[in-house]
């Protein structure tokens, strides 16, 4: 087994999102034998500390600035300024601690960007760069239902990807990796031809399968099969163009329009709040649309199995977190052909809609087309809701912490 030291910017238990992939993969780790320590930032310490009471199994070294530059993240964009000089000072910490410890190899974990560098491979040892995404795009024919300010953030994110290959940091890391792990095969594409060879697709977010299936035995009322109520659809995310809510609501006007009692409830706030809800108003969907705040992950996942499926168009994710929290709730997934959620979703467990030479009329027209599917077929349903769980079960944080560090000991020795 490996002495592997973790660069996890963003660590924390029950964080959601990058936080749950700093810490799930370090315990998992951890669990499969290596001797694991991470280097975090110490913001939230006491959480950690507190999760890791009674137990030893991994160490964390808290990292962080002085408090006159952490008011950088006060600053437009102050936190990517931030996050890059943490990631230099950290190295060499880093490096201090290898001369103790003698490291195996060296892992940068989160943030997991392919835009922004690690220092890492400084320590001249095996370093693995990733899971990171990012790479993924809106299809052209889709960008009109961004709205003005979602395509401006969108062709910004297109020039930053498009200028990888000429920023040096970016060249350095990619240069000093042994191996980049890449999220999606959109991603893949992304990273300068010359370092491709070096990269694979590999999932970063994953579940406890154990736990989501305690969260399902906690609910035996709901049985998906004989329930004739109306269709219940959820979306749980930030509130962003991208996050294809847009697509969600005409597809639930369109479905109600055939007669067919369709619900979606929305949980999540965010920038695109405003817009979304003028959409709803002016498609006159009144009740049909039910708009929950921000919950906490913990509401969330006591929640999921109140629901019959999961909506989750959209347009360009890494990962998906909650997409496989709803698998392993057993609840079937409607999600587009794009990134990291539509690697997670099969024909055994929901409907992935291509997206592929179709414009935002057809791709509406999918979504509805499958909410009226599952809403018409409660057999169906209930057979993609038994099958949902166990396709979650192929990616559970531990299978992802296996496979990664089994192929890259293969590479590695190569």
């Amino acid at each position: 087994m490996s002495r592997i030291l973790l660069s996890a910017y963003c660590c924390i238990p029950n964080g959601g999102s990058e936080y749950d992939i700093g810490w799930n993969w370090a315990k998992c780790a951890a669990e499969s034998g290596h001797e694991v320590v991470v280097l975090t930032r110490a913001f939230d310490r006491n959480r950690i500390e507190a999760a890791l009471e009674g137990e030893n199994s991994v160490q964390f070294i808290f990292h962080d600035l002085s408090p006159f530059v952490q008011r950088l993240y006060h600053l437009p964009f102050g936190n990517y300024l931030y996050y890059l000089f943490w990631q230099y000072s950290a190295a060499r910490r880093a490096a201090e601690l290898h001369k103790i410890r003698k490291f195996d190899r060296v892992q940068h974990i989160t943030w997991g960007s392919l835009r922004v560098p690690s220092f890492m491979g400084r320590l001249k040892i095996p370093f693995i760069f990733g899971p990171v995404g990012g790479g993924e795009d809106t299809p052209p024919q889709l960008r009109r239902g961004l709205g003005w300010q979602g395509r401006a953030k969108d062709a910004a994110r297109r020039i930053s990807n498009g200028l990888l290959s000429l920023d040096p940091l970016m060249r350095a890391t990619y240069e000093s990796a042994n191996e980049i792990l890449v999220t999606t095969s959109e991603t893949l594409e992304k990273i300068p031809e010359h370092y491709r060879h070096k990269a694979r697709v590999q999932p970063a977010v994953g579940i406890d399968v154990g736990a989501m299936t305690a969260k399902w035995s906690s609910h035996p009322q709901r049985r998906l099969g004989t329930d004739k109520r109306k269709l219940r659809a959820l979306y749980a995310g930030r509130l962003l163009p991208w996050k294809g809510l847009h697509l969600a609501l005409r597809a639930i006007s369109m479905a109600r329009s055939d007669g067919r009692p369709v619900e979606l409830t929305v949980i999540g706030k965010g920038p695109d709040e405003a817009r979304l809800k003028n959409l709803a108003e002016r498609l006159d969907l009144g009740d049909s649309v039910k708009w929950v705040p921000r919950v906490t992950r913990t509401e969330l996942l006591r929640i999921l199995t109140d629901f019959d499926l999961l909506l989750f168009p959209s347009l360009h994710d890494s990962g998906g977190m909650v997409v496989l929290e709803a698998l392993g709730c057993g609840l079937p997934v409607i999600c587009l052909d794009r990134g990291g959620p539509s690697l997670f979703v099969d024909q055994s467990c929901g409907r992935v809609v291509s997206t592929r030479s179709r414009d935002e009329g057809s791709v509406v027209e999918q979504i509805a087309m499958f909410l009226l599917e599952l809403a018409n077929d409660r057999n169906l349903l209930a057979q993609l809701s038994a099958s949902a769980r166990q396709r979650a079960g192929f990616f559970t944080w531990e299978n992802h912490v296996r496979t990664v560090y089994a192929e890259s000991s293969l590479a590695l020795a190569d």
